[in-house]
């Protein structure tokens, strides 16, 4: 008989450790709250670690190319040295970026608080204008309507000669005023036809006042340019000379291998034989008008449009533009002057002769009226309305006469 298996529980303290299986990972140690400075087995340990992922990684990036890192501290060449040495020799600034900038943030400023400044006492900008030209219209008015009784009276003549003038003193202030407005307007023009060019002096102050702000800004950052200074030259490339029939024959046999014919001028005989399979583009040669800058100006043409520029029918544009601003102010004026004395005199005729065709009608009912036939035909009429009542009366007187008799 058999012993019977004995069975034991228990845990296995002595015998052979396990080993750590290929596919286990390491257990993560536990830091130190202390620090690495506690225990020196933390920085081995730490250590270890570290050197892992790169052992891990190592063949992944065994087939890829390393690329350099820039050092940390990189220091300038003997090159870039002596650069830089150049150009702090000709400008000492040359690399005070920061007050530069500064500099010209000053200036910007100044040139800000000078416009609120200006917008500080800023004035209505409109209601003023507005009521100047409001007081030229009606200078200009009571001007046209002195000049139309002017005209009135010259070609009444001397009909009302021996007639006493009546004038009272407001119309003799208005003349006043009228006298001392031309006379003003007369010595403003000849002070801005003294002080101002015409187109030119437009231009120059308009330019001048759009260059205000950026010389502020740059003033202080200006310097002359160094002399020996390389300039930049702008040429203009000539156009493609065009090949001839006889170099483009022998370029495209020595493409294509085909004899292409050519007489004696040079002349390809036959074009066709310059196609070639698929689609064929030729370009088509340009005008002289559509070529642009790449013709001389000798060599251009110009249309017909642009002929009419220079017509007479242009010229009066052109002389204007001579003009001084007063000058042209003074004939805008003078052109609405004589076109308010017309409409004025138009009125004026229109009333005549509607007050002629009133009077015209009254005579022609009066006269209806006063007619010689008509007043005599009343005449007799009257008369025998007294004639009938005579009778009338002696029939009844007759009548009672021999009433009373009987």
């Amino acid at each position: 008989m058999s012993a019977p298996v004995k069975l034991s529980f228990g845990l296995n303290k002595g015998g052979a450790t396990k080993k750590p299986s290929l596919g286990s990972k390491p257990l993560p140690k536990k830091k130190n709250a202390f620090g690495s400075s506690a225990l020196g087995q933390d920085d081995s340990d730490d250590s270890d670690e570290a050197t892992t992922p790169i052992a891990s990684t190592s063949k992944a990036t065994a087939g890829r190319p390393m690329v350099a890192q820039p050092p940390a501290n990189t220091k300038l060449s003997r090159a870039q040295k002596q650069k830089q040495e150049e150009q702090l020799a000709l400008d000492a600034t040359v690399f005070e970026y920061d007050e530069v900038f500064d500099q010209m943030k000053e200036a910007s400023k100044v040139a800000l608080l000078d416009k609120k400044k200006e917008s500080a006492e800023r004035k209505p900008k409109y209601i003023g204008r507005l009521l100047e030209t409001a007081e030229l219209r009606k200078q200009d008015r009571l001007r046209a309507e002195d000049k139309m009784v002017q005209r009135e009276r010259e070609r009444e003549g001397e009909e009302f000669a021996d007639k006493d003038a009546f004038v009272t003193p407001a119309y003799l202030a208005q003349q006043e005023e009228l006298r001392k407005v031309e006379e003003e307007e007369k010595k403003r023009e000849e002070l801005e036809a003294g002080k101002s060019g015409g187109m030119t002096s437009f231009y120059k102050s308009y330019l001048d006042a759009s260059s205000k702000e950026h010389e502020a800004a740059v003033a202080a950052t200006l310097a002359k340019p160094a002399e020996g200074t390389p300039r930049t030259s702008f040429s203009v490339a000539p156009p493609p000379k065009e090949k001839t029939e006889a170099e483009l024959a022998a370029e495209v046999s020595a493409q294509t291998g085909r004899r292409i014919e050519v007489n004696d001028d040079g002349e390809i005989i036959d074009k066709r034989q310059l196609l070639g399979g698929g689609l064929n583009l030729v370009r088509k040669p340009k005008s002289d008008a559509d070529a642009g800058f790449s013709v001389p100006i000798s060599q251009r043409k110009t249309s017909d449009k642009d002929d009419s520029r220079y017509s007479s029918s242009s010229t009066a544009s052109l002389i204007g533009q001579g003009l001084s601003p007063a000058e042209r102010a003074r004939q805008a004026r003078e052109r609405q002057s004589r076109e308010l004395e017309r409409q004025m005199l138009e009125v004026e005729r229109k009333r005549k002769i509607e007050e002629e065709e009133a009077h015209k009608s009254k005579v022609q009912k009066v006269q209806k009226r006063n007619d010689e036939s008509k007043v005599e035909m009343l005449k007799r009429q009257a008369e025998e309305r007294r004639l009938k009542r005579a009778e009338e009366a002696k029939k009844a007187a007759a009548a009672a006469a021999e009433g009373a008799t009987a």
